[in-house]
C-alpha cells in the first residue's frame, strides 16, 4: 500500500515542481496562484497515463543524479560571476574542478577506454594530471593578476 502511494506521488510532485518552476522561470503569469493551478492540473493529468508515470519512476533515479551535478555546477561557477563588484574567486572553480577530474581518473577510464581502445591507463592519468596543473597554474596567475 505505501508503495502504490508513493509510485503515483513522485510522479506528481516531480512533475508539478518541474512545471511550476518553467512557469516561474519563464514569467509568463504575472500571478503565482494562476501557475500553481496550472501545475497542478498537469500533475493531475499526469497521473491518469499511466506509461508516463512508469517512465518517471523509471527515469528518476537519473534525473536525481543530473540535478545534483547541475546544482554541483551553479555552486561552483557562481564565484565566476563576479556579482556585487567582488572578486572573481578561481580557488573554488580549481579545487572542485581537480576533485572531478580525480573522479573521472578514478571511474572515466573505463568510458573511455571503450571510445578509444589503444587509450591505455597510464594516459589517461597523465591527461588527468596535466589538465589539474594547467587549471592551479591558471588559478594561481588569476590570483595574482587581481592583487592577492
Amino acid at each position: 500500500m505505501p508503495l502504490d502511494i508513493l509510485s503515483t506521488a513522485i510522479p506528481f510532485f516531480f512533475i508539478l515542481a518541474i512545471v511550476y518552476g518553467a512557469i516561474e522561470v519563464s514569467g509568463v503569469f504575472d500571478n503565482k496562484r494562476v501557475g500553481i493551478i496550472i501545475s497542478v492540473v498537469i500533475a493531475f493529468f499526469t497521473l491518469t497515463y499511466e506509461p508516463l508515470t512508469l517512465f518517471i519512476n523509471q527515469m528518476l533515479p537519473y534525473a536525481a543524479i543530473f540535478f545534483v551535478i547541475v546544482f554541483f555546477l551553479a555552486f561552483i561557477f557562481r564565484p565566476l560571476k563576479g556579482e556585487g563588484g567582488g572578486k572573481r574567486d578561481y580557488t573554488l572553480i580549481v579545487v572542485a574542478g581537480g576533485l572531478i577530474l580525480l573522479f573521472l581518473a578514478n571511474y572515466g577510464y573505463d568510458a573511455l577506454k571503450e571510445l578509444i581502445p589503444q587509450f591505455t591507463n597510464i594516459d589517461f592519468l597523465m591527461a588527468v594530471g596535466i589538465v589539474i596543473l594547467i587549471m592551479v597554474f591558471y588559478a594561481a596567475y588569476k590570483r595574482e593578476k587581481q592583487g592577492g
